[in-house]
C-alpha cells in the first residue's frame, strides 16, 4: 500500500505538472493579452481622445472572435460601444483586477441569423480612463476573453486525471497483491526449508525459481552455506570416528600395560611407564595439532604477518633435515633462486615445510630423492615446492589428504595422526596461498608419473 500511495502521488504530481504546463500557461497568456490590449486602448485614449477610443472598440467588436469589449461613459452609465450587453456584476468590485464571469452570447446560423442564446465563461479586466486626474467625465473599459472552450478542456483534463488516479490506485493494489503473494510464496519456501533443517534434515535446500533475481541469489548463497554446513557436520562425524579409532588403541595399550605393571617387578613397571609416557606424548601431539589448526583458521594462531624471506627459511630447514634424509637413504637437494619476500609468519611457514619434509621421509618408501625448491612466481610472489620420487598419491585421493585424520594407509601402522597436511592447509589459507598436488620427480617407462610434488604458491607482497 505504501508503494501504491507513493506511485499515485507521483502520478498526481505528473498531472499537476501537465496542468501547469498547459492550462496554467494558457491562463497566463490570456492575462497578458488582456493587459496588452488595455495598454493599447489607454494609449489611444491619451493621444486621440474618447471619440477614437469608441471607434476602435466598435471596430474590434465587429470581429467574430473570442474578444469581448465594453465601453461605458461615467457617471451617466451609458454603453457607448462593445459586444457585451451588460456590465458583469463581478466588474463592480474588480476595478484594476482580473475577474471571471458568465455572459450570454447569441447563437447564429449559417446565414448569420440568431437562433438562440448560450451561456459562456470569460475572463476580463476593467479599467477607468480619465482625460486628467481631476476630470469629472470618465470611461469604464472592459476587456475580456471568451474562455469557455478552454474551461471545458480544463474540466475534462481534471476529470481524466482523477479517473487515472483511481485506475492507478486500483491497478497498483492488484499488482501489489499479486507481487506480494508471489514474494511471500518464495519467502515461505525459505521458511519451510529452514524448519525442515531445524528439525534435523540437513539435505533440504531452498528451491530456486530460475529468475536469477535477488531472491535466487540469496537462495543460492544460503544453499552454498548449507552445503558447507553439511560438509562440516559430516567432517565432524568423521573426525569423531577417527579420534575414537586413533585414541582407542593407545588408551587400551596404556590400560593393559599399567595393569600388567601392577603385577610385575620394578623393571617391568619402569618399562610400562616409559611406554605410557610415549603414548601420552603422541596423544598430546594429536590434540595440539587440532588446537593449532583451529587457532590458525580463526586467525589467532597466525600472529602478526611480516615480510618473510622464503629462501632463508628453506636453507635453515634443509640444514635441519638433510642429515635425517641421508640416514633414511634419500638424496636431499635444495634449489633456490632470487625470490621476492612474502607477507607471512616465519613460524607457520617453517611448520609447513617441516610437515612436507616429514611426509616425504615417511611415505616416499622406495624412492631415493627429495627436493626442496624456492622460486619466484610468474605473476609475483613465491613458489614453495617439495617433491619426491616415492610411490606418490593417486589422483582421486589428492583431494582427501588435506582433510583431518585422513590417512591413505588403511592399516594405520605408520606413526601419525593424519593431521599434518590439514595443518598445512590451514597455514596456506592464513597466507592466502594456493596449495596443490602434482606429479613427482620421475616418469616411469609406461608413461605414468611417480612420486608426489607439493606446491604452495604465495601471493605477491602487499605492503598495505
Amino acid at each position: 500500500m505504501i508503494y501504491v500511495l507513493l506511485f499515485t502521488g507521483a502520478v498526481a504530481l505528473l498531472g499537476v505538472f501537465v496542468y501547469g504546463a498547459t492550462f496554467g500557461e494558457a491562463s497566463r497568456q490570456t492575462d497578458a493579452t488582456i493587459d496588452g490590449e488595455i495598454d493599447v486602448l489607454a494609449e489611444l485614449f491619451t493621444t486621440s481622445g474618447p471619440g477614437n477610443l469608441t471607434r476602435a472598440i466598435r471596430q474590434r467588436t465587429a470581429w467574430r472572435d473570442d474578444s469581448i469589449y465594453m465601453l461605458i461613459g461615467a457617471p451617466s452609465g451609458a454603453v457607448l460601444a462593445g459586444n457585451l450587453t451588460a456590465l458583469p456584476p463581478e466588474a463592480l468590485t474588480a476595478e484594476g483586477n482580473y475577474f471571471d464571469f458568465e455572459f450570454e452570447r447569441p447563437i447564429l446560423d449559417a446565414a448569420n441569423r440568431e437562433i438562440g442564446i448560450e451561456q459562456r465563461r470569460a475572463r476580463g479586466k476593467v479599467m477607468r480612463f480619465r482625460a486628467s486626474p481631476d476630470a469629472d467625465q470618465s470611461y469604464l473599459v472592459v476587456v475580456a476573453r471568451d474562455v469557455a472552450a478552454r474551461e471545458f478542456l480544463r474540466n475534462r483534463l481534471l476529470n481524466v486525471i482523477f479517473r487515472i488516479s483511481l485506475v492507478t490506485v486500483a491497478f497498483g493494489v492488484v499488482i501489489g497483491l499479486v507481487f506480494s503473494r508471489s514474494l511471500l510464496r518464495r519467502v515461505e519456501a525459505v521458511n519451510k526449508t529452514a524448519r525442515a533443517i531445524r528439525a534435523g534434515d540437513l539435505s533440504q535446500r531452498i528451491p530456486l525459481s530460475g529468475a536469477n533475481d535477488e531472491l535466487d541469489n540469496l537462495g543460492a548463497n544460503l544453499n552454498s552455506m548449507l552445503d558447507q554446513t553439511e560438509r562440516l557436520m559430516i567432517g565432524m562425524r568423521d573426525v569423531s570416528d577417527n579420534i575414537a579409532h586413533d585414541l582407542r588403541s593407545p588408551l587400551t595399550r596404556m590400560r593393559n600395560r599399567l595393569g600388567d605393571a601392577l603385577k610385575g617387578d620394578a623393571k617391568t613397571q619402569e618399562t610400562a611407564l616409559r611406554a605410557t609416557i610415549e603414548d601420552t606424548e603422541g596423544m598430546l601431539a594429536t590434540f595440539n595439532a587440532l588446537l593449532s589448526i583451529a587457532r590458525i583458521r580463526s586467525g589467532e594462531g597466525a600472529g602478526v604477518m611480516k615480510p618473510v624471506d622464503l629462501v632463508a627459511i628453506a636453507e635453515e630447514m634443509a640444514e635441519l633435515y638433510e642429515p635425517a634424509a641421508q640416514d633414511a637413504g634419500f638424496e636431499f637437494k635444495l634449489i633456490t633462486a632470487p625470490t621476492p619476500t612474502i607477507k607471512g609468519s616465519r613460524e607457520l611457514v617453517s611448520q609447513a615445510i617441516a610437515n612436507f619434509l616429514d611426509n616425504a621421509l615417511k611415505y616416499a618408501v622406495g624412492g631415493s630423492r627429495i627436493e626442496l625448491k624456492i622460486e619466484p612466481a610468474p605473476t609475483g610472489g613465491a613458489i614453495l615446492t617439495v617433491a619426491d620420487d616415492g610411490p606418490g598419491v593417486a589422483v582421486e585421493d589428492r583431494g582427501r589428504i588435506l582433510e583431518r585424520f585422513v590417512r591413505l594407509e588403511k592399516s594405520r601402522t605408520t606413526p601419525g595422526s593424519g593431521l599434518g597436511l590439514s595443518l598445512v592447509a590451514a597455514i596456506a589459507r592464513a597466507h592466502d596461498a594456493e596449495l596443490r598436488f602434482d606429479e613427482g620427480l620421475v616418469r616411469i617407462e609406461n608413461g605414468e608419473d611417480r612420486g608426489l610434488r607439493v606446491v604452495m604458491v604465495f601471493p605477491p607482497f602487499d605492503a598495505g
